[in-house]
């Protein structure tokens, strides 16, 4: 065993400058050095400092883990589940349950508290790295006067409130804890950032006014805030020498900015490598991070301070994803738990209990609610807001989070927060956090005035209509097909597009959620940013100058892979969108085979299919750029039957009308029978067990296509560009065979198809047989056959389902065709 003296001299010290009245735990703590313990020697493992430090790291994890899944169907942040773990933890319930458990008594026991509490800072400085990393500090310059004014209001009222409040609710305080008021009134001036993104995107608030606002004044609240902590944590040190620490850490900020900041960019782009980086690299930014923190807290202020700041200083998209990724899934998951534990066992509802504590509690929470919101309220009438959006963002700016107990917690360790102010203000913080999503949706609905859509197919536009495309990019690699679909959907004065080039991006941990509608740049010294979103918004603008009768309109959406779709379909039902492109979930190899990108994005296309208020295609990319000559574009759009087909079809001929860059080659798969090829209702509807019911079906659906394709062939005679073409098959081999010589021989480009999932018509009987080992159903039986590994081709494939109103299952069933043949917009 190995005692520290370190712990011994500092017991003394502290036992010899007590003040009467307060008492001190004196321990030593006992670390085992080359020797085994286990339960078959007679020695207590938690007795010792690593067992001890797991056991509570299992405990902590699973709790926490326990009650985010809990308070998920209640819609609460996750920070909410992890302060509730904290105080869980605490002496209140923790502190009770010891009493009788001698395991948890030695698992949860005083001397342990050091190493805990050691952990959850190192997460702290970690985590707040990861914060700033994630802060665009760009975004300033953009933000308006009436965020500005809400944002101040929101500062100063609320300190005020929370410096008179601490005064009027404990009056019996002792001189050295006066400063405490500073405390409290730091803690209520702060709006999480974070933790408001992602009540907003819950409630689906991002695109909306209020939600914009928010957001913009969230952000100038957060630094102000942290400019009032840091004044906080240097009066706390020494109110003395409070000035020095202040201005020395102004200087590390310049330092920061101008010193460490180009060395850090020269060193990741000097290693980094395809998006990773070297051991090395990775190790100096690790290292930089504790670095920076000791900096700073050796300047007077704290650690918390100087990580920070590290991560603002790094330019946004600077560092890899995977490096982000694996960092944010260490650091969230399983250190900063043990922080929010430390905060919850220094809570003590007993010391809350007596007298009229709880009232204290209630008082806090209404003087800062109604602070925030009186204040709000009328810049917000002064802005000309109505008093409902104004009430809605003071109850959004009472939202805390990470940095309020930041402020408490430092409050408490400095001596300036005795421990029923610091019980007071934390109940009050969780609170306030708690009810915020549940008052805004009682107190705000926002009406969704959509204009009417009744166009939400393209075999319903009229011939002149603008075609509205929702564009969906997960990834860069995806926008030059997406881009040359779009130039062959001809756009043009005559024939418009408007096109919505929406970049998806996954909500994880605490990344800020926008929906940021991008204004066009008017330099191109606006676009020196080299991340992947100013390169998409790049390539979209360049397609746009490029060419007539386009309009392009950049978004961004940030939300869990999980509720995606609820983000596409709600910008295609605001944006009036006929059509939305999706990526394809696999990409082409220089193998010519398919491999996954990501599996999540093909349960966002199969939610979107099921969920979509419009048409929706699916694009295969494999090498979509266009022919030799020019950069023609070949067209093949096979016809077998059904909506879907009629869809893909009614797309393929706006490619090709009037684009002397696109030709167009329509096959239509037919039943062959005794030899001759025949089109009978007799043939199509064969099968016995079917009922009469379904009979209907099938024969207004069949009905439908020769109705459809007999306008087609007519208005279409004359075009050179268009050939039309009838394969007829007797069963799914033979279309398979037809396909495969499509495909290595006849030079297309790209392959249109119907998703076509449902036996509505002769696809049945020409696709017979091959739907049986159909791997990927959001392509559909064709879609999927053409981008197997028995199929060598390069040709890429658009797969188009056309919207069914209210079927489900993304296409899967029957559409009655409500207009005569004529309805076909050609």
């Amino acid at each position: 065993m190995v005692n520290s003296p370190f712990l011994n001299q500092t017991k003394t010290t502290q036992l010899q400058g007590r003040k009467p009245g307060e008492s001190f735990h004196c321990y030593q703590i006992t670390i085992l050095i080359g020797e085994h313990t286990g339960i078959w020697q007679e020695v207590n493992p938690v007795s010792h400092a690593l067992p001890t430090f797991i056991t509570q790291l299992i405990i902590i994890t699973s709790l926490t883990r326990l009650l985010l899944l809990l308070t998920k169907p209640l819609r609460q942040p996750r920070i909410v589940a992890e302060i509730l773990a904290g105080a869980l933890l605490g002496p209140s319930v923790m502190g009770r349950l010891k009493q009788h458990s001698q395991f948890l008594d030695a698992v949860f026991s005083i001397p342990s508290f050091m190493a805990l509490e050691t952990m959850g800072n190192i997460g702290l400085i970690y985590f707040l790295f990861l914060i700033g990393l994630e802060m665009d500090m760009t975004t300033i310059n953009r933000v308006g006067k009436k965020p500005l004014a809400i944002a101040s209001a929101g500062t100063i009222f609320p300190f005020l409130i929370g410096v008179a409040s601490y005064y009027l609710l404990l009056p019996n305080l002792r001189d050295d804890f006066q400063l405490g008021s500073i405390v409290w009134g730091t803690s209520l001036t702060i709006t999480s950032l974070p933790v408001t993104a992602q009540i907003l995107a819950e409630l689906k608030l991002l695109s909306t006014d209020v939600g914009k606002t928010t957001m913009s004044a969230a952000l100038v609240n957060t630094i102000t805030s942290w400019v009032l902590v840091t004044i906080m944590m240097a009066i706390g040190s020494d109110s003395h020498k409070a000035p020095w620490a202040l201005l020395s850490t102004l200087g590390f900020v310049l330092l920061c900015v101008f010193v460490i900041r180009p060395i850090t960019i020269w060193t990741i782009r000097r290693t980094q490598k395809g998006g990773s980086y070297s051991e090395e690299t990775i190790c100096i930014i690790l290292t930089a991070v504790l670095g920076c923190g000791l900096a700073t807290d050796l300047l007077g202020t704290s650690s918390m301070v100087g990580a920070f700041l590290f991560g603002i200083v790094i330019p946004n998209g600077l560092l890899g994803p995977r490096f982000l990724e694996v960092l944010k899934g260490f650091v969230e998951d399983l250190l900063m738990p043990i922080f929010f534990t430390v905060s919850g066992m220094r809570t003590n509802l007993e010391a809350v209990a007596g007298g009229c504590s709880w009232y204290h509690v209630a008082g806090v929470v209404v003087l800062a609610c109604l602070g925030k919101v009186v204040s709000t309220v009328v810049v917000s009438l002064v802005y000309g807001m109505r008093i409902t959006d104004g009430v809605a963002l003071g109850v959004l700016m009472n939202t805390k989070g990470i940095l309020a107990l930041i402020a408490l917690n430092v409050g408490r360790d400095r001596g300036m927060l005795e421990d029923k102010a610091f019980t007071v203000m934390f109940i009050s913080i969780m609170v306030m956090t708690m009810a915020t999503q549940p008052l805004l949706s009682i107190l705000y609905k926002p009406k969704t005035q959509f204009l009417p859509n009744k166009h939400r197919a393209i075999q319903r536009l009229k011939p002149d209509a603008e075609l509205r495309i929702l564009a969906c990019i997960h990834e860069p690699h995806s926008v030059p097909a997406i881009i040359r679909l779009l130039e062959a959907s001809n756009p043009s004065r005559r024939y418009p597009i408007a096109v919505f080039a929406l970049r998806l991006i996954q909500l994880t941990g605490h990344t800020t959620a926008l929906l940021i509608i991008h204004a066009p740049t008017k330099s191109a010294s606006d676009q020196e940013s080299t991340n992947s979103n100013n390169q998409i918004h790049e390539a979209f603008e360049r397609f746009e100058k490029e060419h007539g009768g386009v309009s392009v309109q950049p978004l961004t959406a940030v939300s869990p892979y999980g509720t995606m779709h609820e983000d596409i379909c709600s910008i295609a039902e605001d944006k009036r969108v006929t059509l939305i492109i999706l990526p394809y979930h696999k990409r082409q190899t220089i193998h010519n085979k398919m491999e996954e990108v990501n599996h999540a994005y093909k349960d966002v296309n199969n939610n979107v299919l099921a969920n979509s208020p419009c048409s929706v295609g699916i694009l295969v990319d494999r090498g979509f750029t266009g022919g030799d000559d020019g950069g023609a574009q070949h067209i093949a759009m096979l016809f077998i039957g059904g909506a879907d087909d009629r869809e893909a079809l009614c797309y393929a001929r706006r490619m090709a009308a009037g684009n002397p860059n696109v030709t167009l080659t329509v096959v239509r798969f037919v039943q062959r029978t005794s030899g001759v090829v025949e089109l009978k209702l007799s043939d199509l509807i064969n099968d016995e067990e079917d009922d009469e019911e379904i009979h209907k079906k099938k024969m207004t659906e069949s009905r439908a296509d020769e109705s459809f394709i007999s306008e087609f062939r007519v208005r279409t005679m004359g075009d050179k560009s268009i050939v039309y073409l009838e394969k007829a098959v007797s069963n799914g081999a033979e279309t398979i065979e037809i396909l495969r010589a499509m495909g290595q021989g006849g030079g297309y480009d790209l392959f249109v198809v119907g998703r076509g999932t449902g036996k509505s018509s002769s696809s049945s009987l020409v696709t017979a047989g091959i739907d049986e080992w159909s791997e990927c159903r959001e392509l559909g039986t064709i879609g999927d056959l053409l981008v197997t590994a028995e199929f060598s081709s390069t040709v890429s494939v658009l797969v188009v389902r056309q919207y069914g109103g209210g079927r489900g299952g993304g296409g899967d069933g029957v559409i009655t065709m409500n207009k005569p043949p004529s309805s076909l917009q050609l």
